[in-house]
C-alpha cells in the first residue's frame, strides 16, 4: 500500500507544475483536529486531517457508538467559481484507532476505510485564510484483537461519514 501511495504522489508531482502552496489549520464538525493541504497546482491538492471524532455503527441486531483517532489523507480536484469560491471533489483513505464508548475493551482497536469527498471553499483575499466545508461519505472497517474477558477477535463494517468545517492559513 505504501508503494502505491508513493507512486501516486510521484506521478501527481511529475504531471503538475512545481508551484506549491500550503494551508495549515484546524477542522471541526464530525471530527476535531489539525488539517493541512498541499497544492500541487491551481487544481490539484493533497489534504490530510489528523483528528478525533465519534462514529455510530449498526449491524444485524446490534448498534454501537465509538470514538476514533483518525488520519484522513485525500486527493482533491478543484473547480473555480466566481468570488473566490471553489468546489472540490476527490477521495482518500481513513485509518487509525477506535474504541467503543462504553469502554468494554482494553485492547487496541483499529480502523480502515475508503471515502469520497465533496465540498466548497472560500479564500479570503485581505487575510490569507481559507474556509472549507465538506462531506465525506465512506465505508469503514473496524477490527479488534481478542479480549478473553469481553469478546473474541473480529471486525465490523459500517457506513463511515463525516461533515467537516476547516479553517486554514495559507502560505
Amino acid at each position: 500500500m505504501k508503494k502505491v501511495l508513493t507512486l501516486i504522489a510521484v506521478v501527481l508531482m511529475a504531471v503538475t507544475s512545481v508551484k506549491a502552496q500550503w494551508e495549515v489549520g484546524g477542522v471541526i464538525g464530525g471530527m476535531y483536529g489539525a488539517s493541512a493541504k498541499y497544492w500541487f497546482n491551481d487544481k490539484v491538492a493533497l489534504q490530510a486531517d489528523l483528528a478525533v471524532g465519534l462514529t455510530r455503527a449498526a449491524g444485524d441486531g446490534w448498534n454501537a457508538g465509538f470514538y476514533d483517532f483518525t488520519i484522513n489523507p485525500n486527493a482533491l480536484y478543484h473547480f473555480d467559481l466566481p468570488q473566490n469560491f471553489k468546489v472540490y471533489t476527490g477521495g482518500g483513505l481513513s485509518f487509525g484507532l477506535v474504541n467503543d464508548l462504553k469502554g468494554n475493551s482494553n485492547t487496541v482497536n483499529g480502523k480502515f476505510g475508503l471515502n469520497a469527498v465533496g465540498g466548497v471553499s472560500y479564500d479570503l483575499q485581505q487575510v490569507p485564510l481559507t474556509f472549507a466545508f465538506d462531506f465525506r461519505p465512506g465505508y469503514g472497517l473496524g477490527f479488534w484483537g481478542e479480549n478473553k474477558n469481553f469478546r473474541p477477535a473480529g471486525s465490523v463494517s459500517y457506513f463511515d461519514w463525516k461533515l467537516a468545517l476547516a479553517i486554514r492559513y495559507r502560505f
